[in-house]
């Protein structure tokens, strides 16, 4: 009897474990009180199927906390300063460096805790705040030797050639950018002041180079869309032409080749498309060749063969990547 009563009781406790969604014991006292973030540590509780697995989704939860970090610092870093009041740039930067402080480079993770419950691992990790300070204070640092190369040889150059230099310059300076409100999120006493001067003229230096520039364009046929773009969005960025008192000349041109596809979709099949060979050279008023930026496209449409050609979505779509600075000089 006692041992038919035993049976019945483990069928029993069988049957209610059926059908419930395994869980994790939370029964270890670190799982119900965590420990706190502090000065010198982050923590937090990653779950998975694997031990690899929590540890990576404790990292993504310390990654998330540093981000809202990052977000509150942002407008009392260098960053903000360097950048000024142009609303809609903050606001671009901001998101910028919110999103890469999300994927955080770690070193020397500490697994504190573990447990498996057969189903899925637990694991508390802890990062050293000071481990992970020096290892971005030190990828600053390697970006901030390129800007002193690159300002060196920009203190010297040309109107032109300074252009060309800032592109590079201002690619190097919002690199650092996503550094400082990170690396004010991790140490509360971070300085950055050594930056601030440096950085503040390297700004200033590029916009007065920028002003110093006057354009002249010329443009064959297939290229006076284009152009037209090039002109307008250099105008957005307060620049100065001249026919006659120029200091840097572009000559776009563009070879086409009408080329059509067939298709079942009916659509595709009536588009006519235009591929593109766009040479946009770059002279100062000398005549010496400064720069020769190559683009090849192909633009569709359904009007015939010259409205493809003068289509502009895919220089557009460039510009709109990597800036019209850039895009000019094919840096």
């Amino acid at each position: 009897m006692y041992i038919k009563a035993l049976i019945i009781l483990a069928t029993l406790l069988f049957m209610s474990g059926c059908g419930e969604s395994p869980t994790v014991d939370t029964s270890k006292d670190w799982m119900q009180n965590p420990p706190a973030d502090n000065s010198k540590y982050f923590y937090a509780i990653g779950y998975g199927e694997t031990q690899k697995d929590a540890k990576s989704d404790a990292l993504a939860t310390i990654s998330a906390k540093i981000s809202v970090e990052v977000a509150s610092k942002f407008s009392s870093s260098l960053t903000a300063t360097r950048l000024g009041g142009d609303e809609d740039v903050l606001a671009t930067t901001k998101s910028e460096v919110v999103s890469k402080s999300k994927n955080i480079e770690y070193t020397d993770v500490k697994v504190q805790q573990s447990h498996n419950n057969g189903y899925q691992w637990a694991v508390l990790v802890a990062v050293d705040r000071d481990i992970l300070t020096q290892t971005y204070e030190r990828k600053l640092e390697a970006v901030d030797e390129k800007l002193k190369m690159q300002w060196r040889s920009f203190q010297n150059a040309s109107v032109f050639e300074k252009l060309k230099l800032s592109v590079t310059m201002e690619r190097n300076l919002k690199e650092a950018d996503s550094f400082f409100p990170l690396l004010h999120a991790l140490n509360t006493y971070y300085d950055e002041r050594k930056y601030t001067k440096q950085y503040l003229d390297y700004t200033s230096a590029i916009k007065e180079a920028k002003k110093q520039v006057v354009y002249k364009i010329l443009s064959d046929k297939n290229s006076q869309p284009l152009a037209s773009l090039i002109r307008s969005e250099l105008s957005a960025h307060n620049a100065t032409f001249s026919n006659e008192n120029y200091n840097v000349l572009l000559n776009i041109t563009t070879e086409a080749k009408m080329r059509k596809y067939p298709s079942a979709d009916e659509k595709f099949a009536n588009l006519t498309f235009a591929l593109r060979d766009t040479v946009i050279k770059v002279t100062d008023k000398n005549g010496n060749i400064i720069s020769n930026a190559i683009y090849k496209t192909k633009s569709g449409s359904s009007e015939g063969f010259e409205d493809a050609i003068a289509r502009t979505a895919k220089y557009e779509e460039q510009i709109k990547e990597i800036g019209i600075t850039a895009f000019i000089t094919g840096n």
